[in-house]
């Protein structure tokens, strides 16, 4: 029986080949792209979800009381690591540390490694986190101060496939042994790492360059947040109370200033919540999530709508099986079969429009998903987005189908199906769903053309930045000289910043006169020389720049956000105040600026000229780029070194910020003009359905002398009826979803009426000329053939 639903069912697909073709390509076209879609947010909510027992691990938030306001980042000083020993409910924790620069290379080989992504961690790291070993060659790792892991690939450019074990490497000439080789960490872990140093051997730096004021080892020093501490709680622990032990040996270390408290976030909501609860990148997820769900419901709408437009064609024949002996049930099943067929079909399509595209879309998303047939997920969401479009797509037309009444059929009295009601409802869901992701498009649009022509508060055009190797920074008196004769150069800067968009430095070890023993202040610091400023083009509102003499050592440049929140009143100018405990004097404040990602506030920043700075800053023109590169180079190989010569402009530092938001924002559109597409071909069913019910009408109107325009109007009014109902509840579900988007910004766009407008006008547009090409079809047909059976 089931045999014969089949071949009954492909017989019936095969005489319909337009129509079977429509559904075809529409339901593919959706289940392959809700698929994709699904694949990019189960890649996204696994992120770190591979760490055995992951949902014990947490990472530790600060949280700082500064400017009347309460402040959160990830970062923590190095004693809150130290102190989890003495909490039981923490049953391990590890520290790491990032280093953001260095260079890596063999005592023999010609050949160095820049740019690579390292850290100093804690000797637990591996019994911690699940990163699986190559090669070891003890079972703690990280325990001696001159040994290193590093990662399979790190380990093939190094040693071309020989054993890595007990071969030495040298990091910024200071030589390590490696002890381990582990698997290269998985794109979707958030810690991703090239090499692993000891923290011992961070902390025997620390203390040899003389520590941090009264704090000589990392285990006490309260003032630099610098690492990223995890901690692993017992199964049975309460994270609220283990969290609380820690508070309270650190408030018991401050000497009883709360200002500054620890918290602690899952370890599984890393990727995707920030620490401060920006749900930014969760809400794309959602959004995602819900587009894809969209996708095959507007699949299955398409297929429900073209099933019920030709239901006039067949009423007869299912009034003939019902004469010669079929049952409504057996009707039913051959219904469902011929439903359950075009989807398989659908689907094999679909892996087909996958496998094609796969390469492009990864490339598109920045992920290095996989597309692999014994992939169990794959089948997983295929089953699932099958099951779920079938259910809902097949059940109303085979009842629908399977209803007409024999005699009435035959009649001809058949040609208008009932339930009409419940197909306007399922027009008007689509247009819905057209109209928000429409306006969501051009939000995220509008957004993402704002970040890009966001004025920063600085100039980043034509200047690019070169990291200094050992001798330009010992020589950097000599180097200023040569780079101020060269004419392709307007200007230079040497300086501590090595990125302008993520000056990745804060502290918390500053003071300032009247400060109560409450307060507290977390900064961001930078050192800078007098070129600096003026080359960026900040804009002091108050003081003068800093003048490259000895007395700069005692001089400090605020922002205006940290003048705020020091409590100063105008004029800033003369304020004292001290930074790691060197006291000096506000000599200038410069308008606030964007010095980290548009989604953040503006934090209090300070200007000094202590500590490294050995970054290069060069301001050329269009014409003279090449020149000035060239020239700096030349100044660069003038001192030997292992380090290469690497430059980067602001500009690429800038885009790279933004790379992740704009490749999401990309897909969106990609994803939304597919779902408004596949939407188009539902409508394109129910304008054929409605010339069909009223071919006999159009054919007497165009007797009596109605023009193509009436005709387009008399089918198109009811459509437009049910597009202005879908408008007015499309608006305001948009706005709210826009809405709550934008809010994970610090900085965007305004939505105003004409988003809304454009939108219900595309929608309106695409509607028009869906219904107009059909319309115009059926002005054209003969009358002859439209009232031959009258």
């Amino acid at each position: 029986m089931i045999f014969k639903y089949i071949k009954t069912a492909w017989r019936n697909l095969t005489k319909s080949k337009f129509y079977t073709a429509i559904n075809i390509v529409g339901l593919s076209i959706s289940i392959a792209t809700a698929i994709m879609i699904l694949l990019w947010v189960q890649d996204e909510i696994s992120f770190d979800r591979f760490h055995k027992d992951y949902k014990q691990i947490y990472n530790v938030h600060n949280i700082w009381k500064g400017g009347g306001k309460e402040n959160i980042s990830s970062n923590t000083p190095g004693p809150v690591g130290f102190y989890a020993k003495d909490v039981p409910a923490i049953a391990s924790s590890v520290r790491i540390a990032r280093e953001s620069s260095g260079i890596i290379s063999l005592k023999n080989q010609k050949d160095s490694y820049t740019g690579l992504s390292m850290a100093y961690a804690d000797s637990s790291f591996f019994n911690f986190f699940s990163f699986p070993l190559l090669q070891s060659s003890k079972p703690n790792l990280l325990t001696n101060i001159d040994e290193v892991t590093i990662s399979e690939a790190l380990s093939q450019k190094l040693f071309k496939g020989e054993n890595a074990i007990g071969k030495m490497i040298l990091f910024e000439k200071t030589p390590f042994f490696v002890t381990g080789v582990f698997v290269d960490m998985p794109q979707n872990s958030t810690l991703r790492y090239d090499a692993i140093f000891p923290m011992t051997y961070r902390a025997k730096i620390f203390t040899e360059n003389g520590g941090n004021g009264i704090w000589k080892t990392i285990d006490e020093d309260l003032g630099n947040y610098s690492f990223d501490t995890y901690f692993k709680l017992t199964p049975e622990a309460n994270p609220d109370q283990a969290i609380a032990q820690i508070n309270n040996s650190y408030i018991k270390a401050r000497e009883g200033n709360k200002n500054t408290i620890f918290k602690l976030g899952s370890l599984a909501d890393k990727h995707l919540i920030a620490p401060d609860g920006n749900k930014s990148a969760l809400r794309m997820v959602q959004i995602f999530g819900a587009v894809a769900l969209l996708l095959l419901f507007i699949g299955a709408i398409n297929y429900v709508n073209l099933a019920t437009a030709r239901a006039m064609d067949r009423a007869k024949e299912v009034s003939i099986r019902k004469i010669v002996g079929a049952s409504r049930k057996q009707l039913f099943f051959q219904f469902m079969a011929e439903t359950f067929l075009t989807f398989i079909l659908a689907t094999c399509v679909a892996v087909i429009w996958i496998g094609l595209s796969f390469s492009t879309y990864n490339s598109i998303s920045g992920k290095l998903m996989a597309f692999n047939l014994n992939n169990p997920t794959l089948w997983l969401l295929i089953g699932s987005s099958l099951l779920m479009t079938v259910l809902f797509s097949s059940i109303y037309p085979a009842i629908q189908l399977s209803s007409f009444k024999p005699i009435a059929a035959l009649k001809g009295k058949s040609s208008k199906p009932t339930n009409s009601i419940f197909r306007k409802g399922l027009v008007v869901f689509q247009y819905v769903s057209s109209i928000i992701l429409i306006i969501c498009t051009l939000v995220i649009e509008k957004q993402m053309k704002f970040i890009r022509e966001f004025n920063l508060g600085y100039d980043t055009s034509y200047i690019f930045t070169v990291e200094f190797n050992e001798g330009a920074v010992e020589n950097k008196s000599t180097v200023a000289s040569k780079l101020s004769e060269d004419p392709s150069i307007v200007s230079y800067s040497i300086n501590g910043i090595y990125n302008p968009m993520d000056y990745g430095s804060s502290t918390g070890d500053i003071d300032w006169p009247n400060r109560t023993k409450d307060q507290s202040l977390i900064v961001t610091q930078a050192t800078i020389d007098k070129n600096f400023i003026p080359l960026m083009n900040l804009k002091l509102i108050e003081g003068n720049n800093i003048k490259g003499v000895p007395a700069d050592s005692s001089s400090y440049i605020i922002n205006e956000t940290m003048a705020k929140q020091l409590g100063l009143e105008k004029p800033y100018v003369g304020a004292q105040m001290s930074l790691h405990e060197v006291p000096g004097t506000v000599i200038g404040v410069v308008k606030d600026f964007n010095f980290s990602n548009l989604k953040n506030k503006i934090e209090p920043l300070v200007f000094w000229t202590h500590r490294y700075a050995g970054t290069l800053y060069v301001k050329t023109t269009a014409s003279n780029a090449q020149k000035a590169i060239e020239k700096v180079k030349t100044i660069f190989n003038s001192y030997p070194s292992e380090q290469p010569f690497e430059y980067t402009f602001l500009d690429s530092k800038f885009d790279k910020m933004y790379k992740s938001d704009l490749r999401t924002g990309l897909l969106f559109n990609i994803f939304a003009s597919i779902a408004i597409f596949v939407s188009s071909l539902g409508l394109l069913a129910l304008a054929t359905n409605a010339a069909q019910t009223k071919v006999k009408e159009i054919g007497i109107r165009k007797v009596l002398g109605a023009s193509i325009p009436q005709i387009i109007q008399l089918l198109g009014k009811e459509f437009v009826s049910l597009l202005i109902i879908a408008i007015l509840i499309a608006s305001p579900l948009a706005w709210y979803f826009a809405n709550e988007w934008l809010a994970n910004f610090s900085f965007k766009t305004e939505l105003n009426v004409w988003i809304f407008l454009i939108g219900a006008s595309i929608a309106l547009l695409i509607a028009g000329l869906t219904i107009s090409y059909q319309a115009i079809r059926a002005a054209k047909v003969n009358v002859i053939n439209s009232l031959r059976d009258e």
